[in-house]
């Protein structure tokens, strides 16, 4: 049994080194630096935290720094869609309903009917677009609302799920919310995933706030904020609060941008936008029709609520 000898041999001699006393000349260690990893690593459709320590060797053969990149990169490449979190990150913990849209963009219309009293039509509109606005890029995901128009299409949020239409429009309106609660998010998702990941496709959503209450400009574009991240598919964010855009309740109306946790939960969800490279001029050339693919059949299911 010599290869069972030999790795045997090589066992015990480890043990040996390891234990024997360190000579009275010997050399100073070669220092090493002490690395930290803190992750958000997708188990399905949630999140778990991984903390990771790693050990560069500072030998002087190659940049401490480039050493420690490519460590970095090596251990964050072996949990794929992670994110990395600062450690005062870690118990912080953004959730996601599992859906979201097949592009990072969605666009939406407003309904003014029913304003509130407490300020103009137009003041009312741009708290709501600058709400909508707080997420356009957040993170660098290039996630982004496209305000299209005004609309006279009512809002099929109503707060009962069995009677909220779908009409294929993102309608954000306004009308009385029965419990007192000041604003109501809907959407509808397919049956099916979005190509590439874990997540059902988003395919409506439909926001309404409460008129009846007296915003302010800031206080409306705060709640806005946090209804809009229902809308890309973010939930409320797991306790303590506040701290967060997507905290419930009364602290859903504390913040005007997005937090780092929002922003990991919207990553997750999105990624990263990609780096645009250079493209040449094309060649000028006669364009060819070419013929255009049938509209995919619309299917949904039972729409989901949430409440603020």
């Amino acid at each position: 049994m010599p290869a069972f000898a030999a790795v045997v041999g090589v066992l015990l001699t480890a043990v040996a080194v390891r234990a024997a006393p360190a000579p009275v000349a010997a050399a100073p260690a070669v220092p090493v630096h002490e690395v930290r990893l803190s992750l958000a690593v997708p188990v399905g459709a949630a999140f778990e935290f991984v903390e990771i320590s790693m050990f560069a060797l500072d030998d002087g053969a190659s940049p401490l720094e480039d050493r420690i990149a490519e460590g970095r990169a090596a251990m964050l490449a072996r949990f794929p869609g992670a994110i990395e979190l600062e450690p005062a990150e870690v118990s912080a913990q953004f959730q996601i309903f599992g859906i979201r849209w097949p592009q990072p963009f969605a666009t939406w219309l407003y309904n003014p009917e029913g304003g509130p009293a407490s300020m103009p039509a137009e003041t009312a509109l741009e708290a709501i677009k600058a709400g909508a606005g707080g997420w356009t890029n957040a993170g660098g995901t290039g996630w982004h609302f496209d305000f299209l128009a005004t609309t006279t299409t009512p809002t099929g949020c109503n707060g009962i799920p069995e009677s909220i239409p779908r009409d294929g429009l993102n309608v954000v309106g306004w009308g009385h919310i029965a419990g007192g609660y000041l604003g109501y998010s809907c959407w509808w998702s397919g049956p099916s995933f979005v190509d590439g990941t874990p997540y059902f496709e988003m395919t409506e959503f439909d926001l309404i706030f409460q008129p009846e209450f007296s915003y302010t400009g800031a206080s409306l574009q705060a709640l806005a904020l946090h209804e809009f991240g229902h809308a890309l598919g973010l939930d409320h964010t797991e306790a303590p609060c506040p701290g967060q855009v997507m905290c419930e309740g009364r602290d859903a109306m504390t913040f005007s941008t997005p937090r780092e946790d929002d922003i990991n939960g919207l990553i997750a969800l999105y990624g990263y936008a990609p780096t645009p490279t250079a493209t040449p001029p094309a060649p000028s050339a006669t364009a060819t029709p070419s013929a255009t693919a049938p509209p995919r059949p619309y299917r949904a299911v039972l729409p989901v609520l949430a409440r603020d």
